[in-house]
């Protein structure tokens, strides 16, 4: 037996993932995502303290904006956790094929957007304009962080916060809340946007109702935009 049989073996032995289940929420649980929100737009502000027009940048303003990124990166996983909403960092929950999987559909679609765009004439959506702006104001570690933190933020606030805090006795209702608050989000302004990001998080809140697996969510969104900064950095 090799070793290629022996790892299907193993994985075929090994029980199947249980989902997360979240524990009953309060009201007091609900409204504390309103930190969880405080702790994004700080994260997302942060870059403003190194951003700088004319190209140059201290390294003690890079520094500064890591050290306030890791703080909310950290604070929003304790919150996360304290209120059961995710389960403890494991490697088991990062399943490779699941992820490329999601990779796959997130590349699907967006040759469905890129089709009708072309379709409609439209060159490209205004939050990648914005982005793309900020890109060309930031040195590219702090561009490339910022962009992939969503991956980790977003998932928490409209896939875990829905399905797990606000909505959590009524999963229709967060699917649909997931899936419109993340396209709405992302400021679609005419119909070719709108399928964009709405596709988008059709993928994403489809993958968190099957698996409901907060880790394999942010992997796939993760990789979504690190693929599209490596599309920025070569067509500049």
């Amino acid at each position: 037996m090799d070793y290629f049989e022996k790892t299907e073996l193993e994985v075929t032995q090994k029980p199947p993932l249980p989902p997360h289940k979240a524990s009953k929420q309060t009201w007091v649980s609900r409204l504390s995502i309103l930190w969880l929100l405080i702790l994004w737009q700080v994260s997302q502000n942060a870059v403003i303290i190194p951003m700088n027009k004319h190209g140059q940048f201290s390294l003690w303003k890079i520094g500064l904006f890591l050290i306030i990124f890791v703080i909310c990166v950290i604070l929003s996983y304790q919150w996360a956790r304290k209120y059961h909403l995710i389960p403890a960092i494991q490697w088991r929950y990062f399943q490779f094929g699941k992820i490329a999987m999601g990779f796959g559909l997130m590349f699907a679609v967006a040759l469905i957007s890129g089709l009708i765009m072309q379709l409609t004439g439209t060159k490209s959506t205004a939050n990648q304009a914005v982005v793309d702006a900020i890109g060309k104001m930031l040195p590219p570690v702090i561009f490339f962080i910022m962009t992939t933190s969503a991956g980790f933020f977003e998932e928490l606030i409209f896939r875990v916060s829905s399905f797990e805090l606000i909505f959590n006795k009524w999963p229709k209702i967060a699917a649909l809340f997931a899936w419109g608050l993340f396209t709405l989000a992302h400021n679609p302004t005419n119909i070719a946007s709108f399928v964009t990001y709405g596709l988008m998080s059709l993928v994403l809140t489809g993958l968190y109702i099957k698996y409901r697996n907060f880790y394999l969510n942010m992997s796939v969104h993760f990789l979504w935009n690190a693929f599209g900064m490596i599309v920025f950095f070569l067509a500049k």
